[in-house]
């Protein structure tokens, strides 16, 4: 069963698999992320009794909104997206790569496809989120991806511009995104090596546990 576990001050795990492959966080009122449809009661589990003000999301995928639908609407909450995913999250019709061939873009799309839900606000770069943190616009793996960020302990959360995982060993590391997932590989790079400059002590990833080597972070985007 999913729990709340506290990171810093303010800041929350809500890990959804086992190893952290699936995670949501709470910062200060706000909820980022929901899971999937199916992980959506843990979700909900997770903040019982807490005070949620919005669920804001990093970037509209099944694996982020996909129980956003569920969590926002039990918790009657405003739901959030960074501007250019405002469709896909209002809509559940989530930004495929174009490099996905025909038969596994039917099939992907049946996939990624999610629980629609209206959209009170759309995030944009600067924007203050919750408990010191601001919205980066970190575009590539969904266009309208965004980070939010925190400079008085350099805490990160960073969505999918980067995996601390392998994603199909579960093995710790840091790791790009897939590319036949990510509509902008150039964007992606780009969005990363903008996160390593700012040289986070702690980043809390959407997939994989809290990394806390900003150096090694600095290396591993030098070589994108």
């Amino acid at each position: 069963m999913a729990s709340l576990t506290q990171l810093a001050d303010d800041v929350h795990l809500i890990s959804l698999t086992p190893r952290s492959g699936v995670n949501a966080y709470v910062l200060g009122d706000v909820l980022v992320d929901a899971g999937m449809s199916f992980q959506a009661g843990a979700v909900l589990k997770a903040v019982q009794g807490r005070s949620i003000r919005a669920l804001a999301l990093t970037h509209a995928h099944v694996d982020h909104a996909g129980g956003a639908h569920k969590v926002a609407g039990t918790l009657d909450v405003p739901y959030w997206a960074g501007a250019r995913d405002a469709e896909a999250a209002r809509t559940g019709v989530a930004v495929l790569a174009d490099g996905l061939p025909g038969p596994l873009r039917g099939i992907a799309a049946k996939i990624a496809n999610f629980p629609a839900h209206p959209v009170a606000r759309e995030l944009a770069e600067g924007d203050e989120l919750a408990a010191g943190f601001v919205v980066l616009d970190t575009p590539g793996h969904s266009p309208g991806h965004v980070s939010y960020w925190r400079e008085s302990d350099r805490t990160l959360v960073c969505g999918d511009v980067l995996n601390g995982m392998n994603l199909l060993t579960s093995a710790k590391g840091l790791h790009t995104p897939p590319s036949k997932f990510t509509p902008s590989v150039a964007d992606n790079t780009a969005s990363a090596k903008r996160l390593a400059a700012l040289r986070p002590a702690r980043v809390l990833f959407g997939h994989g546990p809290v990394w806390t080597d900003p150096d090694a972070l600095e290396a591993f985007a030098a070589k994108l």
